[in-house]
């Protein structure tokens, strides 16, 4: 069942990533869930009154202090003002939503709160990831909506591995490298809001994969319903 007119903002942008073209790739996505996408730069806009017009907010960016990459420190270092900060979790106490793509763990490392609100942050020198090529992701199988009735699939992308959790987690997709398994995807929820984390979607090809796109349709879907009732994930 799809809700039309929910809204999502997509914060996009970063280095070593092609947003301009997967955010306008996921906005395509977002439509089929019935949700109307705005395309941002600017991370700032958490900061904006306007931030009661969206029900969800997707995170597919890279924007962190860039002390440990000082060659792009000078075009994309990052520091979140308190406005930002103020602004998403103020979103998420009022029902909002969180969909965290990919390299969102690396996102706003000067703020220590972001780390548990998506459960997880990358420690450099300690997290890495696998050469892009084709990874077979391993569905966990259980009743949550965003997986409900899927299957296993291969798609052509990094696999991180080793993120910092910050809790305990309950992945619903998996995937293998370097002889151990490592978490995809997982959802979880922080001052009344939902949020789900999927470390997929480096590139293109990742957003044209059916099975990633069906992922980030169900998980958009789920995240914007915080327990009201709005909307049920489905396929």
């Amino acid at each position: 069942m799809w809700y039309p007119r929910l809204k999502a903002l997509i914060i996009s942008g970063g280095p070593a990533h092609e947003y301009q073209t997967t955010s306008l790739k996921l906005r395509e996505i977002l439509a089929g869930a019935g949700l109307e996408s705005e395309i941002t730069e600017d991370p700032g806009m958490l900061a904006s009154p306007r931030m009661g017009d969206f029900r969800v907010v997707v995170l597919n960016c890279a924007r962190w202090t860039c002390d440990q990459t000082p060659q792009w420190r000078d075009e994309w270092r990052y520091l979140v003002p308190q406005g930002a900060r103020d602004g998403l979790v103020g979103h998420l106490e009022s029902g909002g939503g969180l969909l965290a793509l990919h390299a969102a763990t690396i996102c706003f490392d000067d703020w220590p709160e972001f780390r548990e609100i998506i459960g997880a942050w990358w420690r450099w020198g300690v997290s890495s990831h696998s050469p892009y090529g084709n990874h077979l992701m391993r569905v966990r199988g259980g009743s949550h909506p965003i997986i409900q009735g899927l299957q296993d699939f291969t798609i052509m992308d990094e696999l991180y591995t080793d993120q910092q959790l910050t809790g305990p987690v309950k992945p619903l997709v998996t995937a293998e490298w370097g002889g151990g398994e490592h978490p995809v995807l997982w959802t979880g929820d922080y001052r009344g809001g939902r949020v789900c984390y999927c470390a997929l979607g480096h590139g293109v090809e990742s957003f044209e994969n059916t099975s990633f796109q069906g992922l980030i349709r169900r998980s958009s879907i789920w995240v914007a319903d915080s327990g009201d009732g709005i909307s049920e994930a489905g396929e």
